[in-house]
């Protein structure tokens, strides 16, 4: 198995993650994201401050490709919780320089448009302007 870590590499600062084989696509196959995974050790709360890159005040369009630091969470009420429970650190980033935008709201059913028993959970960091 790979012996990845959470924590940058001793050289150049490059993360184990940069270092995994993709495809030509750029995707990871499986094998390697489980044990990348599997070999993650538990980030400090000061690590994951520390990791956000916040949305400039002046960015618009998609967050997608960018290195913004973005969040999504669907699933069950059970399921949101106790993932969102791991995002709490992000808490400290609202404050005068930056801002924890979050939306939390029930999902819609694409064919009914009905509201379904399950939660969407989106977060990010943005600079205040």
């Amino acid at each position: 198995m790979l012996d990845f870590k959470y924590h940058h590499a001793q050289f150049g600062g490059v993360t184990q993650l940069e270092q995994l084989p993709t495809t030509d696509s750029g995707h990871v196959v499986k094998r390697h994201a489980t044990e990348w995974l599997n070999g993650l050790d538990e980030a400090t709360e000061r690590e994951v401050r520390e990791s956000v890159v916040a949305k400039p005040n002046d960015f618009s369009g998609s967050k997608y490709a960018t290195e913004i630091s973005d969040i999504r969470v669907t699933g069950t009420p059970e399921f949101v919780e106790a993932v969102g429970s791991l995002f709490k650190p992000l808490l400290q980033f609202e404050g005068e320089e930056t801002r924890l935008e979050i939306n939390l709201q029930r999902t819609e059913d694409r064919n009914t448009g009905e509201l379904t028993d399950n939660y969407a959970l989106y977060l990010s960091v943005a600079e205040r302007g």
